[in-house]
Parts: C-alpha cells; sequence; structure tokens
C-alpha cells in the first residue's frame, strides 16, 4: 500500500473529522429524542410517547403521520420525533436576546468555548485500532488508501483528552459573569467548584488504567485494557469504574449533580440570559461531554471496540471457536454500542434520582470519591507490579 503524501495525509483527516462531526451531530439530536422517549415511559409521562398532537399545517401532518407509523412495531419507536424537529427550528429562529449590562463580547463567545471544548476532544478518540475502512478505488485523490480508527494517534492522548475538556468550564463560568445576573451567576460559581472538585477524583480514577496499561495512547490503553490484563486485574477496573461514571454525571453537570442549573433554586442557572442558538451551543455541548464521558468510560473500562468488558477479552480469545472469531475481533460497532448504551444509563439515572444538596456533592466528591480513588490507584500498582 502506497504510503500517503502530506496533502493525501490532510486529506484524509479531513475526512476523519467531517466523519467525527457526523457522529457527533447524528447521536446528539437521537439522545436528546431518545432522552424524552425513556423518561416518558419511567415516568409515565404523556407527550413523545403516545399523544399525537391536534395542530393543522406542516406540524400537525407530521404528527399524524408518525400517529399512523406507530402500528408498526418498529416504527412506532419515532413517534414524537416532530416534536424535536420543532425545537430544532425553535433555537434557530428565535429572537437572540442579549442584557443590556452584559458584557457582550464575552457573552457571545462562552458559549463558543464551550461547545468547541466538547467537540474537540474527539480528536484523540480511537473508535477502532488500526485501519478503520480503505477508500475505494474510484474516490478521487485518495482512492485505495486507508482511514485510521482515530483522527490523532498522539502518545498523550489522555492528557489531551483531560486538558482540552477542562477548558469547557470556562465557557460556563464566563456565560455566568458575563451575563451581569446574580442567578447566571451563582450557576457559574456553582460549576466551578462542582468541576473542579470533580476533575480530582476523576483524574484519579482514570490513572488505573495509565497505570495497568504502562501508557497514555488512546488506542494502546484501550487495547492493553481489553486484551493484556490477567484475571486479578478486574477488581481495580470495575472500582475505576464506578469512580469514573460518578464523576462523569458530575462534570457533564447531570442528575443527580445538575447543581449549576438548578431549575428551582437558579431559575435556570448560568444559561438563564441565553436563547436562541447561544442557549443551543450549550445544550448541545452538554449532551457532546456526555458521549465524550460514555467513549472514555467504554475504552478504558468496557472493552472499547472487543466485546466484553473489563479486560474478560483477552480471558476469552484463546478459546473461542474459529466461527466465533470474529467476536473476538475489535470492531466499532461494538465501541458505539457500549457508547449508547451509557448514554442510556445517563437518560435512566436522570429518571430515578433525585438532586443533592450542594452540600451533599462536595461532600461526596471530597470525602469519599477522592480516598476511594486513592486506593484504587494503589491498587492498580499493585496489580501492576505482580503482574511484571
Amino acid at each position: 500500500m502506497p504510503t500517503p503524501t502530506l496533502t493525501q495525509s490532510i486529506v484524509i483527516t479531513l475526512i476523519q473529522c467531517l466523519l467525527v462531526v457526523i457522529f457527533v451531530f447524528v447521536v446528539v439530536p437521537l439522545t436528546v429524542f431518545a432522552e424524552r422517549k425513556v423518561l416518558g415511559h419511567i415516568q409515565q409521562r404523556l407527550g413523545s410517547t403516545r399523544v399525537a398532537s391536534g395542530h393543522v399545517g406542516f406540524s400537525g401532518w407530521m404528527n399524524r403521520s408518525m400517529w399512523k407509523m406507530g402500528r408498526v412495531p418498529v416504527l412506532s419507536y419515532w413517534r414524537g420525533i416532530p416534536g424535536l424537529v420543532g425545537d430544532v427550528l425553535k433555537l434557530i429562529l428565535k429572537e437572540d436576546v442579549i442584557p443590556a449590562k452584559a458584557d457582550r463580547f464575552v457573552f457571545f463567545i462562552a458559549p463558543s468555548i464551550s461547545m468547541v471544548a466538547a467537540i474537540v476532544v474527539f480528536a484523540a478518540i480511537s473508535f477502532v485500532p488500526g485501519t478503520f475502512f480503505t477508500l475505494p478505488a474510484w474516490f478521487p485523490f485518495v482512492g485505495g488508501l486507508p482511514v485510521s480508527g482515530g483522527i490523532a494517534d498522539i502518545n498523550v492522548g489522555l492528557l489531551w483528552i483531560l486538558g482540552v475538556a477542562t477548558v469547557g468550564v470556562y465557557g460556563i463560568v464566563l456565560a455566568g459573569w458575563s451575563s451581569n445576573s446574580k442567578y447566571p451567576l451563582l450557576g457559574g460559581l456553582r460549576s466551578a467548584a462542582q468541576m473542579v472538585s470533580y476533575e480530582v477524583p476523576l483524574a484519579l480514577s482514570l490513572l488505573a488504567p495509565v497505570v495497568l496499561s504502562a501508557s497514555l495512547n488512546f488506542g494502546e490503553m484501550s487495547a492493553r485494557m481489553a486484551t493484556g490484563m490477567p484475571v486479578w486485574a478486574l477488581v481495580p477496573q470495575v472500582i475505576g469504574f464506578l469512580l469514573y461514571l460518578t464523576c462523569g454525571f458530575a462534570e457533564t453537570n447531570r442528575l443527580p449533580f445538575d447543581m449549576p442549573e438548578a431549575e428551582n433554586e437558579l431559575v435556570a442557572g448560568f444559561h438563564t440570559e441565553y436563547s436562541g442558538m447561544k442557549f443551543g451551543l450549550f445544550y448541545l455541548a452538554e449532551y457532546i461531554n456526555m458521549a465524550v464521558v460514555s467513549a472514555l468510560a467504554s475504552a478504558f473500562f468496557l472493552g472499547g471496540p472487543w466485546l466484553l468488558p473489563f479486560g474478560l477479552q483477552g480471558l476469552v480469545n484463546p478459546y473461542l471457536p474459529g466461527f466465533l472469531s470474529w467476536f473476538g475481533a475489535p470492531h466499532a460497532i461494538f465501541f458505539v454500542a457500549k457508547i449508547i448504551f451509557l448514554l442510556f444509563t445517563y437518560i435512566w439515572v436522570r429518571g430515578t434520582i433525585p438532586r443533592y444538596r450542594y452540600d451533599q456533592i462536595m461532600a461526596v466528591g471530597w470525602k469519599y470519591l477522592i480516598p476511594l480513588a486513592l486506593i484504587n490507584l494503589l491498587l492498580a500498582a499493585a496489580v501492576r507490579c505482580f503482574a511484571v
């Protein structure tokens, strides 16, 4: 296979970026829609689950069509999607109101900071090791060349992910401050305190895979954690996964850790004064961050593109018969399926667990999660020591 030139490498990278953007902007709207459906069924709410509106015009036609589709078992899931379409149109067409005494420049760029920080993280995420697919020969200029499963396979991929993801808190804090309003300011300060507090146990929980795999490269860590761990490494992996997932809920400001936008206390928190697509960018950033947290949990604890979680794949692979060898190899479909499952977990938790008090949130992070993460890190180091 010929080595690509610099120009061809840039074109292939642009194709990878386009695929990631398509993935993000397909998964995020579907997650929003799934959240309405799942919460509707969990909490017995009318709406996206089974009620068709009596509206007239185009929206009424869409609702009636979707209601008829509900008679078909598989298509019934898509009932209620006109509500999602209407929300998207509302965000695009709604008047953009800026408070009179707001810092206009900071008010304008704050949503962009959160949005860009959330998307750029995907640059170091590898969906599958090695070649994802090979471009067909008829493809202009880069036909016959391979496209890898990640945009940037860098040696310090985890540091890049943690560093860029942390920038997102600046967007929230600046949004609260620039609005020149007390409730957004309180929401921004709450977010800063919460995200800084939970960054510590989150990073410590991810250090366990770093110690076990002896690598910071995303692809190497994912492969070694899935196929190269001894059986006794299962304990620090399971503990680390539970710690990481708990911190992930707090980092993405989701229930039961949604204090920065607690609507019964702060109206809407840091984005109270935002409307239109500026609010839409914050909304998208939250769901993209959920996908990022799910991708990291999938890669480092649940086996990533391999089928089985917590390093069990390496223990099972030697005993797989030939006709089941497909299940012993890495596939992007496994990785995406685990991301979808964890996104469902986000929705499930939101519909079942009430919000903590603010002092309880801080106590959980500092008094319990950090000590547990340190103990788990020592346990991972012991496993690594005896494994070597």
